[in-house]
């Protein structure tokens, strides 16, 4: 057996994001080892590695960066401070995953993926939502023909946090300079999954939208402490041909529905597939998927493996860990900055915008 992956991890700690969506695989993994964590502080670190029971830990991440135990540094924290998180690990030349967005902006992901490029390492953005059963099931199904040619894909979804309230950590959001936004993070991965299965846009035509000026922020006991202000968009229309000739659409907005938040329909000539899902964030979600052929009934189709959010973390890890793994690096995450700033322009602008769809 393959000597296992050694993981030095920044922004792992208990009631946190990557408890859920990271440790459960990494703990049980055959692959990996944690071998290191790094938190914002030693204390918290500390804190971190007796929880996990992880034997080194550090206060920064140009520390955890030089251990030489550590071959993989995984970075899962905000946004906002993705780059200058990831940036020591990528110059000592270890291999890098970050959690998607990989950046704030297009740039600073151009920046990550050019210094990794001219590093020589291994990349890997965490678009988890490609892993689902359903995505995996569905590219399956357009793969094969059974559907013949794909005529138009639908998309509407709710991305709740955007319409708020929010705790105190999760004020930033609001911000869009700060690149934890609705056309991001539910949207970069729902449209991600989309163009994974039937290929990227021609063009985009955007509408976006800001119906909330403002976004409630509480306490951690639900107490109202101020009205922060939002330019983070709460609505967003993308529309536009592929390049495989399909059109495609999708409506995203920061609510939530009592009932479905999530309807994906695909029509073909030889029949029409659904998903269908009670949360909008389609990466979060365990949605169920139904399809009728040649003129048959509606009918809710099995799917393959578990749908959840840390099985669809491990599948992304289990690909990395493979030679020949299929997982998006950091100039995939390059292409999905370039579509999200496609977006914004064609918003702004009122007119169709291409983007690079190569690195």
């Amino acid at each position: 057996m393959a000597s296992k992956i050694n993981i030095g991890f920044i922004g792992l700690s208990k009631g946190r994001w990557a408890e859920n969506a990271h440790a459960p695989y990494l703990q049980n993994s055959p692959i990996y080892t944690i071998k290191a964590v790094a938190n914002s502080t030693i204390e918290s670190a500390r804190s971190a590695a007796n929880a996990f029971g992880i034997e080194k830990y550090y206060g920064t991440p140009e520390e955890i960066a030089q251990d030489p135990d550590v071959d993989t540094i995984v970075v899962s924290v905000k946004v906002p401070l993705h780059k200058r998180l990831i940036t020591p690990a990528v110059l000592q030349g270890k291999n890098a995953i970050v959690e998607w967005p990989l950046a704030r902006n297009l740039q600073e992901a151009e920046e990550l993926a050019e210094l990794a490029q001219s590093k020589g390492i291994k990349t890997m953005v965490i678009l988890q939502a490609r892993q689902l059963s359903v995505i995996r099931k569905m590219k399956e199904i357009i793969d094969s023909g059974k559907l013949g040619q794909i005529l138009s894909i639908h998309i509407y979804a709710s991305g709740i946090g955007w319409e708020g309230p929010v705790d105190t950590s999760n004020a930033y959001i609001a911000n869009i300079e700060n690149g934890a936004t609705l056309v991001s993070i539910p949207g970069g991965h729902l449209i991600d999954a989309m163009c994974y299965v039937f290929g990227e846009f021609e063009s985009v035509t955007a509408t976006t939208h800001n119906a909330r000026k403002t976004i409630e922020v509480r306490d951690d006991k639900g107490n109202k402490l101020r009205d922060e202000p939002k330019t983070s968009y709460d609505q967003m229309t993308v529309s536009g041909v592929l390049k495989s000739g399909t059109y495609a659409s999708v409506h995203l907005r920061g609510d939530s529905y009592k009932s479905a938040n999530l309807l994906w329909g695909v029509e073909g000539t030889q029949g029409e597939l659904q998903i269908k899902s009670p949360l909008g964030h389609l990466q979060l979600s365990s949605p169920t998927l139904y399809g009728s052929f040649n003129g048959g009934d509606m009918t809710e189709i099995k799917l393959d493996g578990e749908q959840n959010l840390s099985f669809n973390v491990g599948r992304a890890y289990d690909e990395f860990a493979k030679k020949d793994g299929v997982y998006p690096t950091w100039k995939d995450a390059v292409v999905r900055h370039r579509m999200i700033e496609a977006i914004y322009k064609s918003a702004q602008t009122g007119t169709k915008q291409e983007y690079k769809t190569t690195y």
